[in-house]
């Protein structure tokens, strides 16, 4: 696997690396159809880009080149931006990638649902062989019992959780904050502002209407209006898969009364740089969200990372098992 993330390039860099989805799919084919390619998987989040390749016996071809030439992107200019990893490194990677412990926000929850979603992807696209349908599958069945057994001890478990705490630190209190975008991580943010007693509005786009469930509580609108009711509210976050931005310069400065705060979740970035306004409107992104953490926290997280790791090692040996198996069935 080769992947770029937050450890090595901040958001401006790894937004080039955020693809659509019907550009996930192209990449798919053409990295399965990379030579000696038996399967492709790509996971794709705000944090991270990552490609896995399973491969023929004896081949060992860098896959983030296979991507940059794959997504027409000069490879030359990534030097330093990605690790790769290749078997047993591998497979302890994907597993504390899946529970949460190399997300920028320690121990986040949403990261194991997205590991899913990229074998599934996989697999609906026709590009995961057996060895990475195994392997993913055996990352999440690691991934679940270290999230059971092991304390994730933690200021904030998501995004929204820090979201939230951004908001709280603000004084005054921001009291309207307006959401944009209603996929999971929206929702999410909405469903924890909404139980903290914020006042929450959403946008809905007009084709996905009568599709989306709006959090019980929340006040929704059309999203071609957001310019219209965006000086009612005293901060907004964004957290949309949108190619575009969705709070553009030109449009926001022109607001007589602007919101103090705005928060960008996203990946490539939701809101245009320009916006913020010193001392007028702040702007955090995903990178600046998460607070930097003590020495309390970190010997946590070192104990914590030696209860996972003995976890994983239990897997990986499950792993070559079955691994061992398969070549022996298949030089019968």
């Amino acid at each position: 696997m080769a992947g770029v993330d937050h450890s090595l390039a901040g958001v401006d860099v790894r937004q080039r690396f955020s693809f659509t989805k019907t550009k996930q799919l192209q990449l798919l084919d053409a990295l399965k159809n990379s030579p000696h390619a038996l399967g492709a998987a790509l996971l794709s989040t705000c944090n991270r880009t990552e490609v896995y390749l399973s491969c023929q016996e004896g081949f060992f071809p860098d896959p983030f080149e296979l991507l940059c030439q794959a997504a027409e992107l000069d490879f030359a200019d990534c030097q330093g931006l990605y690790h790769v990893r290749r078997g047993d490194e591998c497979f302890r990677h994907l597993c504390l990638l899946s529970c949460g412990a190399l997300s920028q926000i320690w121990g986040e929850d949403q990261i194991i649902s997205q590991v899913k979603t990229a074998v599934l992807t996989a697999r609906e696209q026709r590009t995961a062989d057996s060895v990475l349908e195994v392997l993913f599958r055996t990352a999440v069945t690691a991934a679940k019992r270290i999230k059971t057994e092991v304390r994730f001890v933690r200021s904030g478990n998501s995004a929204a959780t820090e979201t939230l705490k951004a908001l709280e630190r603000r004084r005054p209190l921001p009291q309207n904050i307006l959401v944009i975008g209603n996929g999971e991580m929206g929702r999410l943010t909405a469903e924890t502002l909404l139980a903290r007693g914020f006042a929450v509005s959403m946008t809905l786009r007009q084709y996905k209407r009568g599709q989306i469930q709006i959090p019980a509580g929340a006040r929704a609108f059309d999203y071609s209006l957001r310019y219209q009711y965006m000086p009612e509210f005293d901060a907004v976050v964004s957290a949309t898969s949108s190619p575009h931005y969705t709070v553009e310069a030109p449009d926001f400065l022109q607001l007589e009364r602007k919101p103090g705060l705005l928060i960008d979740l996203a990946s490539p970035r939701d809101i245009d740089p320009a916006c913020a306004v010193p001392g007028q409107v702040e702007l955090l992104d995903i990178d600046t969200l998460s607070q930097s953490a003590g020495g309390d926290f970190q010997q946590a997280r070192a104990q914590a990372l030696a209860q996972a790791e003995v976890i994983v090692e239990k897997y990986r040996q499950d792993f070559l098992k079955w691994e061992r198996f398969r070549r022996q069935a298949a030089s019968n």
